[in-house]
């Protein structure tokens, strides 16, 4: 087994934005890598019972932005708000009317974007058609601004590439990829015809390339994509039985995925690079200077986090049996 790694004491250890939830409660706390003993949350708020609490981390700070639904019952699709967190103050309520499930956007220049929306009417004959947006939320003063308005079933926030953002949507008749210049407004099409069951998407800056998996209906097989978002060319990196590819992009630019439960994750050569946590698979959230933070998930159970610097393991303690988030690392 490789050593636990020990942080110097003459510098303050990366501390993890970590979102914990158990039926109607969510704390977050800034748990440092390394430490022995859980911290005490900065803050508790309430929420719909065993609603998801997804959050990002607003750059050179120890504010997070998070969504959760703030009802158990009745018709979540748009149920969920996006809440400023921070210590020692209440949750404060941005923006509702947010997608269940769709975590906050924060760009390096510290702007949140969050998809909403309005359910359309109920139809017994035809598939409800929502009015979908995407805004630009101040994180400060809550106001909102239109970024993307259409009439569909989904528009997810994949990423961002420079002042781009990249927009995965089903529309009625087709789904698609587009980026959307957060200034301009200026639309351009990435992918015009996709199927509608893209999944895992990773903008990869640097390189200017989306990754996601994708299915085919009525097959069981998977296939990791990768797009070039300037030249727009495509390739089909990898496929497999499970649904569970989760890939992920290396510091170097190689390309990881999880090739079955409890074999951690490989390049695309084969090469493991993040070992199996158990049974499940692992989903890399955090990678930043020789460090990676991720959460070991096993369908049906709930997530362990893990962490790694420089490919060691190091202690990242959490709350037991709880819903489970990393936001992002600090500083």
């Amino acid at each position: 087994m490789l050593p636990v790694v020990l942080f110097s004491l003459f510098s303050a250890a990366p501390e993890v934005a970590l979102i914990s939830s158990q039926g109607e409660v969510a704390e977050l706390r800034f748990q440092p890598l390394g430490a022995e003993k859980l911290v005490e949350p900065v803050t508790r708020f309430s929420h719909g019972e065993g609603s998801p609490v997804l959050g990002s981390l607003l750059p050179h700070s120890r504010v997070v932005v998070a969504t959760a639904a703030m009802r158990a019952r009745g018709d979540l699709s748009f149920a969920s708000s996006l809440l400023r967190l921070e210590a020692g103050k209440p949750a404060r309520v941005l923006a509702d009317q947010v997608p269940y499930g769709a975590r906050p956007l924060v760009t390096g220049e510290g702007r949140v974007f969050i998809a909403r929306g309005v359910a359309g009417p109920d139809s017994a004959e035809l598939i409800r058609v929502d009015a979908l947006s995407v805004e630009e939320i101040d994180p400060q003063t809550a106001k909102s601004r239109p970024v993307y308005t259409v009439q569909g079933f989904v528009t997810f926030l994949a990423g961002a590439l420079g002042r781009e953002l990249v927009i995965y949507e089903v529309i009625p008749g087709r789904a698609r990829v587009i980026a959307v210049h957060v200034d301009t407004l200026a639309v351009r099409v990435v992918i015009p015809s996709m199927e509608g069951l893209a999944h895992d998407f990773v903008v990869d800056a640097p390189r200017h390339r989306l990754l996601f998996t994708q299915g085919t209906p009525g097959v069981e097989r998977w296939f990791v994509e990768e797009v070039d978002l300037l030249s727009l060319a495509s390739k089909r990196l990898a496929e497999g039985p499970e649904v569970t590819l989760l890939p992920a992009v290396l510091p170097d630019g190689r390309v990881s995925i999880s090739r079955g439960a409890g074999d951690g994750l490989r390049t695309l050569a084969g090469e493991r690079v993040v070992e199996a946590h158990g049974t499940g698979f692992e989903r890399l959230v955090v990678q930043r200077k020789g460090l990676t933070v991720g959460l070991h998930e096993r369908p049906g159970d709930l997530p362990v986090p893990f962490a790694l610097e420089n490919g060691a393991p190091v202690s990242l303690l959490a709350p037991a049996e709880r819903l489970l988030d990393v936001a992002g690392v600090t500083p």
